[in-house]
């Protein structure tokens, strides 16, 4: 039977860290609402679907709100208690400092393990179905919202201008279309290629997969011009057509979207890691033979990087918000007048610390200075090494 005490002190830290829970994933969750209120507004989605959006936004942020949450609601609770002098009360009865945590201990594991399962596989699906329901409301609102007269630039690396449209939104008269090309290449980097394209009419052509797939949408021209400007504006080839194709949005830009590493549960990017570095192995046996071969290999090492990183981010979860737990713990505590403020201006630095050389040490992983294991663990286990430190520094015995 779990004792009385610790059954108070996990329901005083309960609450707190509910409400800051919540605060923070709303909080995370506003760097996203000008898109979703820009998508409601044009795109006239239903009310179902925005709620669908939110909630599968708001699991996605749940590995980065739980430990921020935990280690507030921690301090609140730790000062509460000694405000109302039940830290001393315990002590006087010969409660352990061990025996105090030890319900934070308990709740933090339960909190960790809860957010480390849905990161196998649970965030990773609602990841996916945010992004899907994104791509599927862009693409199917380009069939209504290009307007007579006006440019529309919700088509990649395009901006579209049609003098006429008609009702249905689906053909064009007097068409003016100006691409900037992506390319890798480094011919492309050096000419910063661009292309205007003149169309006396057009016409949007959808292909749908099925009912649940966003259609893929391809501008069909006829009767132009196609004018390629190099980066110092100058003309460099005019072609002109009776009939041309430009895609605005196909199946193969939909799977790039949509297959991401932070989509893949557990299992699934495990397999890809492995299969990545078997196939790096494999190429790098021999010295590349060109430039070319030089590039792509060390962008193989990249993505390789990019997909430890997301794996094992999903397993620090669990040490980090126990050693934040102990950290709060050991610093929510008051030692006297005064100490209150010193200590919150410590937790703060330290926290600011922590994710300062967290994402400091992903950046030196991905330019390949560190190994990703080592730029992922390392933060938390200096943690951990500054939690100890402070709560063995509690001023009573035990």
């Amino acid at each position: 039977m779990i004792k009385v005490t610790t059954r108070y002190l996990a329901s005083n830290f309960i609450p707190p860290f509910m409400i800051g829970f919540v605060f923070f994933v709303a909080f995370l969750i506003t760097f996203y609402m000008f898109r979703i209120i820009s998508l409601i507004v044009t795109k006239s989605i239903e009310v179902g679907i925005v709620l669908e959006m939110v909630l599968n936004l708001s699991v996605s942020f749940f590995p980065l709100a739980a430990p921020l949450a935990v280690f507030f609601a921690t301090i609140y609770t730790l000062n509460k208690l000694s405000d109302d002098s039940e830290i001393i009360a315990m002590r006087s009865f010969g409660i352990t400092k061990f025996k105090i945590y030890q319900p934070f201990l308990i709740v933090s594991l339960l909190i960790g393990l809860t957010i480390f399962a849905l990161s196998s596989v649970y965030i990773p699906k609602a990841n996916g179905n945010f992004k899907n329901t994104i791509v599927k409301l862009t693409s199917t609102g380009m069939l209504t919202s290009i307007k007579s007269g006006q440019f529309f630039t919700d088509i990649p690396n395009a901006t579209l201008f049609a003098e006429n449209v008609s009702e249905d939104g689906d053909n064009f008269e007097e068409v003016f279309l100006h691409v900037k090309d992506k390319d890798s290449s480094d011919l492309a980097k050096k000419t910063g290629e661009q292309r205007i394209i003149f169309a006396n009419k057009g016409s949007l052509i959808k292909l749908y997969a099925n009912a649940t797939q966003a259609p893929s949408l391809r501008l069909h021209l006829t009767d132009g011009n196609i004018i390629k400007i190099n980066s110092e504006g100058d003309q460099i080839e005019k072609i002109l057509f009776q009939e041309y194709d430009f895609p605005v949005f196909s199946a193969e830009m939909s799977s790039s979207m949509l297959d991401k590493d932070s989509m893949k549960t557990n299992s699934e990017l495990a397999k890809i890691i492995e299969t990545r570095q078997k196939d790096y192995t494999y190429n790098d046996r021999f010295p590349p033979k060109n430039d070319i071969e030089k590039r792509d290999r060390a962008e193989a090492r990249k993505t390789i990087v990019k997909s430890q990183i997301e794996y094992f981010g999903r397993f620090i979860i669990v040490p980090q918000i126990v050693f934040f737990v102990l950290l709060g713990f050991s610093l929510g505590i008051k030692k006297g007048r005064g100490s209150t403020s010193n200590n919150s201006i410590r937790a703060i630095v330290i926290l600011l610390s922590y994710y300062g050389i967290y994402f400091f040490g992903l950046s030196l992983a991905q330019r390949g200075v560190l190994s990703a294991p080592l730029a992922s663990f390392t933060p938390s286990v200096l943690l951990g090494l500054i939690s100890i430190y402070y709560f063995r520094k509690l001023d009573w015995v035990g």
